[in-house]
Order: structure tokens, then sequence, then C-alpha cells
């Protein structure tokens, strides 16, 4: 029999599916954590992944199977049942909304199972909100926000921090820092061998040839790559990058290649206005409006000299790419920003430009954030905005990409080590392990938390809120049927049919019908017990067991035997 791997994994189509969504970090995120998670299963041990709807389960089928080691299993489903739940040990969200996913809990013991979570993004008012929720939600030591990098474990220790601050003030009490979650941090992480073109085998400078061939650049140009979303304003606004290109190129043949996805029709044109600006500028795009292929960015990667990222976005939480131009044997040009510190080493792997922001040192809420919180502003509007007061320092961009084209060994150190630090730190063959421990250690805080008596959480739930509107506590434990009552075929109905199938599928729905047509044939008194087995056996969820009960005597298809 199978071992269960020590998490399942929550992922609806929106967590990874780059083909039905747009392409995104945290997709890409959700799909390579997924993937890593599969490949890196231990022969006898089953990985569970749990789909939004049963629509998706095929494509995450697709997606993983044919990662899976010899011996290991993959289990699809789909549903959130409290009885599936308690099986599961640890679940795995592809969000950082524990406080919102840990109402999975509610009336449930707080060791019935572990909730983790992971951060992308931190800055719109959702998120931000959810990490405030962290001091006040239902959560244990045994549940953990996996932040994938030291600039957002920061910025969750202080969301938690600030909202202490607002609840020690408002009930004029000293509180203490909540037990859980854990902030542990775990980067994100990929598989360098995907990065590989067709060429395999062959040393960085034999394949750069091969990629400059196929894209018809020059084998004198220095190459200088941006991968990424074309954004000014969501990503990293291009004007230092073009400026110090086009300085460089006036006595060096310089080629700046863009690779990625240009949101419209406006933004495309924004970015080709800007590039006329500096007429020594020479810039390939691969993709625009339509994005660039998984095969254009690798023969990207492959042709550059240099990767260059000088992000000033607080949308950019850890720098996917910047694994990606690692696993190219990259040298790395970066703006020293968040998660970017994380993954460049400077001097060893590449180079970090310094930035400053507006923000730095500013301690109160100001106009723009105001509007923001209240909606008077739009997300876009806000990360926009703030994007335009932080600065990448011209002259140090300017620097670097000319000391790295004067380099070319140095360059070419800086590339095989930054391959190297991500084969240690940020490949699957490591971030893999590192789950794999949190989730065991998370379990065994959860199961020895489980001996002693535990009382669930008391929530405001619609029990306790609206529980004294009616009459009396409805309390069917038998039954019977007879022709007087509305017959079970009305369940069929348009009027009743969406409601019924959401708590017994198609099939299961006219099964239920037939037997309750049987019983009335009968017309017999059926028995709490003999509902439940019947229930059971048409595949309907305890969960729902009482409450079809209930909706079977509201339409009068029952009659009600008291207690």
């Amino acid at each position: 029999m199978s071992q269960a791997y020590p998490a399942a994994l929550l992922l609806p189509s929106d967590a990874f599916d780059t083909n039905q969504h747009q392409v995104m970090g945290r997709r890409v995120a959700g799909r390579a954590l997924a993937q890593g998670i599969a490949s890196s299963l231990r022969p006898n041990e089953q990985l569970r992944v749990l789909a939004g709807h049963r629509g998706e389960l095929p494509v995450l089928r697709d997606l993983l199977q044919p990662l899976l080691p010899v011996g290991a299993e993959l289990w699809l489903g789909c549903g959130l049942g409290s009885e599936q739940l308690k099986q599961l040990g640890c679940l795995h969200l592809p969000d950082p909304g524990l406080a919102h996913w840990c109402q999975l809990r509610a009336g449930l013991p707080p060791s019935s199972f572990s909730i983790t979570g992971v951060t992308h993004t931190l800055c719109s008012k959702a998120v931000v909100q959810g990490l405030e929720a962290l001091v006040t939600a239902p959560l244990e030591c045994w549940d953990a926000l996996i932040c994938t990098s030291t600039a957002a474990k920061e910025v969750a220790e202080r969301a938690i921090s600030r909202q202490l601050e607002v609840l020690e003030r408002r009930f004029g009490q000293q509180l203490m820092q909540p037990a859980g979650p854990q902030l542990p941090i775990i980067p994100l992480a990929i598989d360098p061998e995907s990065f590989q073109d067709s060429s395999q085998g062959l040393d960085r400078s034999r394949r750069r040839q091969l990629a400059r061939q196929r894209l018809g650049i020059n084998t004198d140009d220095y190459v200088v790559l941006f991968l990424g979303r074309l954004s000014f304003h969501s990503k990293a606004h291009p004007l230092p990058l073009y400026k110090a290109l086009a300085t460089l190129s006036q006595s060096a043949p310089v080629l700046l290649l863009e690779c990625g996805h240009l949101f419209n029709a406006a933004i495309e044109t924004a970015y080709n206005d800007l590039a006329a600006q500096f007429p020594t500028l020479r810039v390939k795009r691969l993709g625009g409006q339509t994005p660039a292929t998984e095969d254009e960015k690798i023969l990207a990667l492959w042709a550059a000299d240099v990767f260059c990222s000088p992000a000033d976005n607080l949308q950019e939480t850890f720098g996917l790419s910047l694994l990606e131009a690692m696993a190219a044997e990259l040298p790395i040009i970066a703006s020293d920003w968040n998660g970017y510190r994380d993954l460049v080493d400077h001097g060893v792997t590449g180079l970090l430009i310094p930035t400053s922001d507006q923000l730095k040192g500013q301690t109160l809420t100001d106009e723009l954030e105001r509007q923001y919180r209240i909606g008077l502003v739009d997300y876009d509007s806000m990360i926009y905005q703030r994007s335009q007061c932080v600065v990448v320092d011209h002259q140090a961009l300017e620097t670097a990409l000319k000391h790295l084209h004067d380099q070319p060994e140095q360059r070419q150190k800086m590339g095989s080590a930054g391959q190297d630090r991500l084969q240690r730190q940020f490949s699957w063959t490591s971030v893999a392990q590192q789950y794999r421990r949190l989730w065991e250690e998370l379990n065994d805080l959860r199961q020895a938390a489980a001996q002693a008596s535990q009382k669930a959480w008391p929530t405001s739930d619609y029990g306790s809120l609206f529980g004294h509107y009616s009459t009396h506590i409805a309390s069917t434990t038998s039954f019977r049927i007879t022709t007087h009552n509305t017959s079970p075929e009305f369940l069929l109905k348009p009027m009743q049919k969406g409601i019924i199938n959401r708590w017994c599928n198609h099939s299961s729905c006219h099964r239920l019908v037939q037997l309750l047509l049987d019983w009335r044939d009968r017309q017999d008194i059926i028995s709490e017990e003999t509902w439940h087995q019947a229930a059971n056996a048409l595949g309907i969820q305890p969960d729902h067991q009482r409450a079809l009960l209930i909706a079977l005597e509201k339409l009068g298809v029952i009659e009600g035997m008291k207690a």
C-alpha cells in the first residue's frame, strides 16, 4: 500500500494553468511546485492533489503523471468535505490567504490537519488584509505561511506587528505574539534541465552561437536580455536600461533582446516610442501582444551575454526569471530590490544596482494608500504611481553594463557561479527537500497536539448567529413516504435540480429518486440508520446527508417522524 506524501496540494486551474489563464509569476510558480514535488516523490509514495472541479483533473494528470518516479502514485480529486480534509494531514494552498482558508477547519479540532500557504505578490489590498488577519485567525504552530524570500518574510512580520499594535491600542492591553503560523523561508525553484534547448551536450559558447544563428543576431554583438513581463507600470520601467545601453552602443555593438509579453497595443506603442528616442539603441523583441513561446525564451537565454532586470515595482517579490538566467549560465545585473537580494550574490553571480524609494523610512499612511484602501484608486494605478517613486541608479546601471561588456572572462565566471548556486539552492532537488522537511515537522507538531483533548475554535458560525430565527430544531430521525407526499420526481425539476445536484451528482440524484419511489411503494418507516446507509451507497458525502434529508421534508417528499 502506498504511503501518503506529507502534504496534499490544492491546485485549481487559476493557480497553475497558463494555457487557460494569463501567464503570471504565481501560476508559473504553482505549476513548477506541483511538478517539482511530483518528481521528488519516493517509490511507493502517493501525492494527493485537489482540483477546483472535475474538468481540471485531466489537465493535472497530463501535467504530473509523466514526472512520477517509478513506483510513485498520483491521486487526483476535488471537494473539500471535512471527512476528506481530516485524511490529508497537511493541505498546501497556492496563495498566502491562511486566514481565509483556515475556515476549512471551522467546527473541527485545530489538529484535524495543518494548513500551509505561500507568498507571491504582497502589495495588493486583499493580501495585506490577509496578512493582518493572521493575528486573529485561528491558526496554530503546525500551520505555516511559506515566505519565498527574506523580504517577503519581513513584510509578513511587519503586517503582523502593526496589527498587534492596533489591537493593543483598541483594547488597552498588551498582547502576545500568536503561536502560529510559522513563517519559514523556502525559495521558489525551477528545474534547470527544462531550460536546455535541443543542443544537448554542447558548452555555452556553442549554444550561444547556434541560438544567435536561429535568431539572426550578430556573433560580435554584446546582447543584454530582458526576460519577463514587458510592463512599465507593473514590472520595470525600461528607461534606465534603454538609456544605459544607448550610451554604451556609441562605442560598441550592443543589442537589447526583449523577450516576453506586451499586454496591449497601447503598451507596445509606448515601448516603441521610447526606443525611438535613442537612435543608437538596437532592440530585438521576441513576443509582444502574443507572448513569447518557450522555445523563443530558451533561445533568448542562450543567445545573451548578460541578463538584466531593473525591477522597480512593489509587485515583484521573488524573480523566477533570474533563476532561468542562472540556469543558462548568464551573469545577472538586477536592481537591489526585495527578493532579488536573495538570488544574486553581488560580485560573484552578478551585480546589484542600488535603488531608492519614497516609501523608505515613511511610517505614516499617505494619500495614495488611503485612496487605494477605500477603492478610489484601482490596483494598477496604485502600483504604477508607487513605481514612479522608485529610482534605479542610472549611473550604476550604466557602469555595471559597461564593466561586464569589458570583462568577458568575468561574465563567464559569474555565469558558472550562478548555475552552481542554482543547483545548490534553487533547484527542485534542493527545494523539494525543504518542503518535505517542513511538512513532516508540522505534522509531528499537529499529531503531538492531537493527543490532548482539543475543542474547536469558537466562530461566528451561522448556527450561533441565526439559529434563533426558527421555532424548532430540524431533527428528523426517521420518516415515511406515502402517495399523499410530493412526488420524488419533483427533485429533478428545474426549481430543485440545481440545489439537489450540489449534494449529490447527476447520476446519484436519479438513483435517489428511484430509491424514494421504491420506499413510497412499500410505505415503510425508514430509520435514520437506513437513510445514512443508503446515502453512503449513493456516494453522498456525510456533510450533505442531513441537509438533504431536511430538504426532502421541506419539499414534502417525506414525512418526518419526530423523536
